[in-house]
């Protein structure tokens, strides 16, 4: 289902992905009734961009572990930053605590993904 390594579609696959992400976090602006003004949509783009590059280098190098366990963590985070935003769990913090949130959440992902591809690498090496 993945792309091999070192191949081409990977570029799709990362376009798909980043266009997804920055959808989600416009979505959550938009809900907020956020003013959503060049610079701010500028930001996103970034985020997903970067959130979306990480997964796709891993993926690309042929460490298909990362990207999945990557990609997991990545849902997490859409799906908490809409619970924090529709549940206005933080009232007036709702566009910054839902953008933190899901960057922490990928970070800690991001974390366990490399430490598990090691982790797996040692195994296949011994």
């Amino acid at each position: 289902m993945l792309p091999l390594k070192k191949s081409n579609k990977w570029l799709g696959v990362f376009i798909f992905y980043a266009l997804l992400i920055f959808v989600a976090l416009l979505t959550t602006r938009f809900v907020l009734g956020s003013e959503i003004f060049g610079r701010y949509i500028l930001g996103l783009i970034i985020i997903a961009m970067v959130s979306a590059f990480i997964p796709c280098v891993g993926g690309f190098l042929g460490k298909r572990i990362f990207f999945i366990l990557y990609t997991i963590s990545a849902l997490i985070g859409v799906l908490y930053m809409f619970y924090v935003v529709l549940g206005n769990t933080a009232p007036g913090w709702g566009d910054l605590t839902s953008i933190i949130g899901y960057l922490f959440i990928v970070g800690v992902g991001a974390v366990l993904a490399l430490i598990t591809e090691i982790i797996v690498y040692l195994f296949k090496t011994k």
